[in-house]
């Protein structure tokens, strides 16, 4: 297998939060790591000059990691790898190579590395067997109470790492009290990604003790997913919980109990039918657990007021940061979807560490 050195190219995806896109090119393969669109809706990576490729190879399935797909002609329609998990829910007739969701796989020569990054289901990060390795998180966290992390265990001169969080370190346990406050005051409608943290927060609700748990058919049909063919993506402790959790929950019928529903911004789904209908009914709270999109419903409430915003962790905390590029004994970090103006913390935090956004990365 190739063990050459290379470059890694960031098209889009650092410096600020963007749709993921990265270059790697390695002894004459090129791979394309992710080809992501948004934030804001529609924003795409520019492939000018990029040309064909060997490969595209996925981390995850949501759409700020896969929703550029449409652009695999401009880089000559490379065969596309992704898990198992992931390439079931590709556009139609995208037929995907397979990726282990831990184990390791020859890509046109290059070994690679995968295991769960306790983010998505099928959700992966990747490690690139080439001089002195190369770690891809793509998007990680060590904190699911429902998605398997898998701590990478190979040394990674480089590592391209999710940082979306910059230096927040306000832990998980600390989100969920956050929660149980807004679950108190009466009718709640959160919008979450189903194949994200929808299922984990109403597994944390379930856990402790609402019975009244409303979701709309996205969320039914992702822990009817978890609960048999992506089980695999799961904690062991979290198995016959999410079984348990898909047989409790029931249609959102009208504005009672804690409603759960897809999109996270409020643009498709049930949600853009479920905003319309709540945001003029004061007794329901509209809560927002991550990033608020550009230009969507989901900024406009916030904005206004009438909807209320908490984060529910799903990204690394900045001391998880740290832990990663240790154990890898990273001499490069370069952090991805976060704002240019954190880098200097982040250098900070990582030092001697060289920390860097610069366009074109020898590795």
């Amino acid at each position: 297998m190739n063990t050459g050195s290379g470059s890694l190219r960031l098209i889009s995806g650092v410096g600020t939060k963007g749709p993921a896109c990265f270059l790697l090119e390695t002894s004459g393969r090129r791979f394309v790591l992710d080809l992501g669109e948004g934030p804001p809706p529609g924003l795409l990576p520019d492939l000018a000059g990029i040309g064909r490729v060997d490969g595209l190879i996925l981390s995850h399935g949501h759409r700020d990691h896969v929703g550029g797909l449409s652009l695999l002609p401009e880089l000559g329609n490379p065969p596309v790898y992704a898990t198992g998990i992931v390439a079931r829910g590709l556009p139609k007739p995208i037929a995907a190579r397979p990726l282990p969701i831990g184990g390791t796989a020859d890509v046109l020569g290059v070994a690679v590395t995968t295991g769960r990054n306790g983010h998505a289901p099928g959700g992966v990060w990747l490690h690139f067997g080439i001089d002195g390795g190369l770690l891809y998180t793509g998007d990680y966290s060590t904190e699911s109470i429902l998605y398997a992390y898998d701590p990478p265990a190979k040394a990674a001169a480089t590592v391209l790492m999710d940082c979306s969080y910059a230096d927040y370190q306000k832990p998980l346990a600390q989100c969920r009290r956050d929660l149980a406050r807004f679950v108190e005051r009466g009718p709640l409608l959160l919008p979450v990604p189903a194949n994200g943290r929808g299922p984990e927060i109403a597994l944390e609700l379930m856990r402790h003790g609402i019975a009244d748990i409303y979701v709309d058919d996205a969320m039914r049909t992702a822990l009817q997913q978890l609960s048999g063919a992506n089980a695999g993506a799961l904690r062991p402790n979290a198995v016959d919980d999410i079984r348990r959790l898909a047989d409790m929950v029931k249609p959102i019928g009208g504005a009672r109990g804690a409603m759960l529903a897809a999109s996270a911004d409020g643009t498709s789904g049930a949600t853009a039918r479920l905003i319309p209908q709540f945001e003029n009914l004061p007794g329901v709270t509209i809560l927002f657990t991550g990033y608020v999109n550009p230009t969507t419903p989901a900024e406009r409430l916030t904005k206004s007021g009438r909807a209320q915003t908490m984060r529910w962790n799903v990204h690394p905390l900045l001391s998880d940061t740290v832990t990663l590029a240790r154990a890898t004994q990273a001499t490069t970090v370069i952090p991805a979807f976060c704002d240019r103006a954190k880098l200097p913390a982040l250098a900070a935090a990582l030092g001697p560490t060289r920390v860097t956004m610069d366009a074109v990365v020898p590795i």
